[in-house]
């Protein structure tokens, strides 16, 4: 087992609740096995003081588990305090709010470091069941039809200002729903090859007729979050078809929403002859392990590019746009409802 105990990993917002159930007992094993050497927590209140926290030599790996807000501000500090050399930086979703904002935190980022210094995490590539998927062999001209589904049984639960500000669509879709599309529509988790199934897909019919867009909320959720006249989904339907001719005429649909009867996520492959076949992603308690041990070794098919990033904006875009303009398509499910429930509504 190689080891990396001069690799120095920087954890912001170490008192975050994904720091608390992920990144520390993750980190906490790779070094008990001496797979990384110190470790650094750093709170908000230590931002202006890291070079007195972080004197070691060697690699430094700076983990943002940070509002996205504040992803900008502590990428230059970082540049401040170490400049280039020997830096690499990881992020976490959101990747900016939208296309515009996106393409802003891209291009500020660019200004300090270099494409290759930066690892963008979608845990889901990280998956051993999404690596099972990418071994088996389809047929594709006998695909008919490919849904994928995240439906979860608890609500917003204590995500109260999170949620309101983020919804369905930016948590769950464009991230890792439309980066399990591209790797199953690539049959790869090489970077380029998701990134050029990102560009095929595409939404063709008119969002201001909700055609091709089913989106809800919970009853009791704007109880929950204060806002009698909140519009957040907390469930997104979308359909997409694919420009690849190996893919042409196939729908493919992404769904996820909370406070639903059960708790799974899905490939499920419809075919011509009536048949399906369904892929569970599993929870796996190692991913995370996972993820910092790419990082550590500079290896990038884990992690999402800029152009992935882009393009699965690209893909949202137009419905945002089109639910700021318009709210009367919003359904109101009851919790405990199933995915096809919501559908029919």
């Amino acid at each position: 087992m190689q080891k990396n105990n001069t690799t120095n990993y920087i954890i912001f917002g170490a008192s975050g609740d994904l720091s608390r159930r992920y990144l520390l007992p993750a980190i906490e094993n790779l070094q008990n096995m001496n797979e990384v050497g110190a470790v650094v927590l750093v709170s908000r209140r230590d931002y202006e003081n890291l070079k007195n926290l972080i004197t070691s030599e060697g690699e430094k790996i700076f983990h943002l588990a940070v509002p996205p807000a504040g992803v900008a501000y502590a990428v230059e500090l970082i540049s401040k305090a170490f400049g280039q050399n020997n830096v690499k930086i990881m992020l976490e979703k959101p990747f900016g709010n939208d296309l515009k904002s996106a393409q802003a935190l891209i291009e500020h980022i660019d200004k300090y470091f270099s494409e290759d210094q930066i690892y963008r995490i979608d845990h889901y590539l990280a998956k051993q069941s999404m690596q099972d998927i990418v071994d088996e062999k389809f047929d594709r001209k006998e695909i008919s039809r490919i849904e994928i589904i995240a439906s979860e049984k608890i609500d917003i639960e204590s995500r109260a200002n999170f949620y309101e500000q983020t919804g369905a669509l930016k948590d769950f879709v464009q991230s890792h729903l439309l980066e399990m599309a591209a790797v199953f529509l690539s049959g790869s988790f090489e970077t380029k090859r998701r990134y050029e199934a990102l560009k095929n897909l595409e939404i063709v019919c008119d969002i201001n007729k909700h055609e091709c867009v089913k989106r809800g909320q919970y009853a009791g959720y704007r109880e929950e979050v204060n806002c009698d006249t909140s519009m957040t989904e907390t469930f997104v339907s979308i359909n997409l078809i694919s420009k690849d001719p190996a893919w042409r005429g196939v729908p493919i649909i992404l769904s996820t929403g909370k406070a639903l009867a059960k708790k799974f996520t899905e490939i499920k492959i419809k075919y011509k002859n009536g048949e399906e076949k369904v892929f569970k992603i599993e929870h796996e308690p190692d991913t995370y392990e996972r993820v910092m041990r790419e990082a550590i070794a500079g290896k990038h098919d884990l992690f999402v590019s800029s152009g992935e990033i882009l393009e699965t904006w690209r893909i949202l875009d137009e419905i945002q746009k089109a639910w700021d303009k318009n709210g009367d398509d919003l359904v109101i499910y009851k919790k405990g409802s199933t995915v096809e429930e919501v559908m029919k509504m």
